[in-house]
């Protein structure tokens, strides 16, 4: 499996137990958000009010309380000393992601050459439309992975979901299938709800003939803006879908995850007071500021520090280990999965020494 939070976290037992031990290692990933321009409108779209050009950036739209803007577009020479000190303390990857779409940056080809350039593992979440012929074979010679957000499996679908002309799912597409045949893994990735989750074989097919590796599917998540901890829609759909679930889950080139779609059916608070995860994972914002993880951009008092003013290692060096899971933290976080596992891993357990 490509995408697996839970057992990713066990191939890094050593940076948690030397955080434990006070050590505070770098993270694993680091999520940099290039841009946060972006040329659509999704109805699920988590980062909306981060949006500063593009359909949601001239609709009406609640903004988190007590939320601090976080740049527009991000400065490659800040990139650029961002990514060394980053190699230099030992991050493994960087995934280029958003808040906005990172194919909008003018110069998005130059952050991506300054990361090989480092030896940082990349990845990219993009909309997939933007992409030339020449742009596809780029990002299939130098990043490891690129998941395109799909999440329709029709035109006319895609147009109303995400507020743009139909012919914009046949650019979507034709980016699947631009990248397919290179190097990089492709997946195709498809929020599922309560209107379409009858339609996931189409959408393994519709994956399958645009030469995708895989196709991944995860539930869309609703909360409200002032209240990201509680979900507010109705979500009986799951114990419906769950015999389709199952059965998809079973192909080889689909990643679903049923336990995942039945945590948000039955989600009753997070089942743990300490967020661990941003020890393995940060998020960067354009303008420079390193956030204790991606749902928490752009929440006051929730950077860690800004590589504008201080080096990484210093943000770093100041990180504080946990994060008090609070009002702020999002249903089904992203980093939920692996914060269960770090739990997982802490819990006491009887006759330890019997194994």
């Amino acid at each position: 499996m490509f995408i697996n939070p839970a057992a990713k976290t066990l191939g890094h037992i050593d940076r948690i137990v030397d955080w434990r031990r006070g050590i505070k290692r770098a993270p694993v990933t680091v999520e940099w958000d290039l841009s946060n321009r972006c040329t659509l409108g999704c109805e699920a779209c988590h980062f909306a009010h981060t949006h500063t050009r593009g359909p949601w950036a001239v609709k009406d739209r609640m903004l988190p309380m007590a939320f601090d803007n976080g740049g527009d577009l991000a400065d490659l020479n800040l990139v650029k000393r961002g990514l060394s000190q980053m190699a230099r303390a030992g991050v493994q990857a960087v995934v280029w992601s958003g808040g906005g779409e990172p194919t909008t940056h003018p110069r998005w080809r130059y952050a991506v050459t300054a990361a090989r350039r480092r030896n940082l593992e990349q990845g990219m979440y993009t909309l997939g439309g933007h992409l030339t012929d020449t742009d596809a074979g780029f990002l299939s010679d130098y990043l490891t992975w690129v998941v395109v957000s799909l999440d329709c499996a029709d035109a006319a679908t895609y147009a109303r979901e995400k507020g743009v002309p139909a012919s914009r799912f046949d650019d979507a597409c034709n980016g699947v299938w631009k990248l397919s045949g290179g190097k990089a893994t492709v997946g195709v990735s498809f929020l599922l709800h309560s209107k379409n989750w009858y339609r996931m074989e189409d959408m393994v097919e519709l994956g399958r003939s645009l030469g995708a590796n895989y196709v991944t599917f995860r539930p869309a998540i609703h909360t409200s803006a002032a209240e990201p901890m509680v979900a507010t829609d109705d979500r009986g759909w799951i114990t419906n879908a769950l015999p389709a679930l199952s059965r998809v889950a079973t192909y080889a080139d689909v990643e679903c995850d049923v336990d995942r779609f039945v945590a948000y059916r039955d989600w009753a608070g997070h089942g743990y007071d300490a967020c661990q995860g941003p020890q393995l994972s940060t998020t960067i914002t354009p303008d420079g500021r390193v956030w204790v993880c991606p749902q928490r951009r752009g929440v006051v008092g929730s950077a860690l520090g800004d590589l504008r003013l201080e080096s990484f290692a210093d943000i770093w060096a100041r990180h504080p280990g946990r994060w008090k899971v609070d009002r702020d933290c999002r249903v089904m976080c992203r980093l939920h999965l692996v914060n269960q596992q770090m739990a997982a891993l802490e819990a006491p357990r009887a006759h330890e020494a019997f194994v």
